[in-house]
C-alpha cells in the first residue's frame, strides 16, 4: 500500500524520537552500572557511597530530559540472592526537584511491588532485549498512565537487572503532538492493542479504542525495539 510523503515523514520522525530515547537510556545505563561492583563475598556493593553516585546520575538524567518522569536501576532478585527486591528509582517532583521513590520490596508487605512479573522487566532482564511497554496505569508509582522503556544491565558479564525510565502519557503527547500536526491527513499514535495515545484529529481521542477493521485507515508499525506502537493513518 502506498503511503503519502506526509505520513511517511511523521513515521520517520516518530521512529527517530523513540530511537533517541533508547540511545539516552543506553548512555545512562552505562553510567549507572559503572559504579556497581561485587564485594569479596560476590554480593553487589550497594553502600551509601555507591547509592549517592547512582543518585547523581539519575537526577542529572531527569534534569536533562524534561519528558522523563522517573528513572533508575531495578535489580533482579536472582542477582541480589534474596527474596526482597531493590530499586534505585528517582522521580520528578517539579522542574528542578527530584526524589528517591520508595517501593514495597518485601514479599507479602503492604504495596509490594512484584516487578519481576512486569512485561518491561521480563523483556529486558529475562529476554535481554530493549523493551517499550504501555501505556498502563502505574498503580504503585505515579498512579497515572505511563510508558516504560527498559534495557538490560550487566555487571562483570552477568545480567543483574534493568535500567528503565517512565514517561507519562500526557508528557508523551506534549512532546509528539507537534510531529503529528505536521501531517496533512488524520494520524494517531497507538498501542498495539489499538488504544490511541495521541492524535492530530478530534476523531481519535487519547484512550479511545480503534477497530482494526476501521474503513479508510491503515496502520504502520514503528521501528522501536518491540511491536508496541503503531501509526494509524487515513488512506
Amino acid at each position: 500500500m502506498t503511503v503519502s510523503p506526509s505520513v511517511q515523514g511523521v513515521l520517520e520522525q516518530l521512529d527517530t524520537w523513540f530511537a533517541e530515547r533508547f540511545t539516552r537510556l543506553d548512555s545512562v545505563r552505562d553510567e549507572l552500572l559503572n559504579f556497581l561492583r561485587r564485594d569479596s563475598a560476590g554480593a553487589l556493593d550497594l553502600s551509601e557511597s555507591v547509592r549517592r553516585k547512582l543518585k547523581a546520575v539519575a537526577t542529572r538524567f531527569l534534569a536533562e530530559n524534561a519528558s522523563i518522569d522517573g528513572c533508575g536501576l531495578v535489580l533482579a532478585h536472582s542477582a541480589l540472592g534474596t527474596e526482597n527486591g531493590h530499586l534505585e528509582w528517582w522521580v520528578r517532583e517539579d522542574e528542578s526537584r527530584f526524589a528517591r521513590y520508595s517501593f514495597g520490596v518485601v514479599p507479602g508487605a503492604d504495596r509490594y511491588y512484584d516487578y519481576d512479573h512486569h512485561q518491561w522487566f521480563i523483556r529486558a532482564f529475562q529476554q535481554g532485549a530493549p523493551a517499550l511497554v504501555g501505556p498502563y496505569i502505574d498503580y504503585l508509582g505515579v498512579e497515572s498512565y505511563v510508558m516504560t522503556l527498559a534495557v538490560p544491565g550487566e555487571v562483570e558479564g552477568q545480567r543483574v537487572g534493568v535500567i528503565a525510565n517512565d514517561i507519562q502519557v500526557e508528557d508523551l503527547e506534549r512532546a509528539l503532538l507537534p510531529v503529528l500536526l505536521e501531517c496533512t491527513t488524520p494520524v494517531a499514535l497507538m498501542s498495539h492493542h489499538g488504544t490511541v495515545i495521541c492524535s492530530n484529529s478530534s476523531q481519535f481521542l487519547p484512550g479511545d479504542w480503534v477497530s482494526p477493521s476501521l474503513n479508510g485507515f491503515g496502520r504502520l508499525p514503528l521501528h522501536v525495539p518491540s511491536d508496541e506502537l503503531q501509526l494509524l493513518y487515513a488512506i
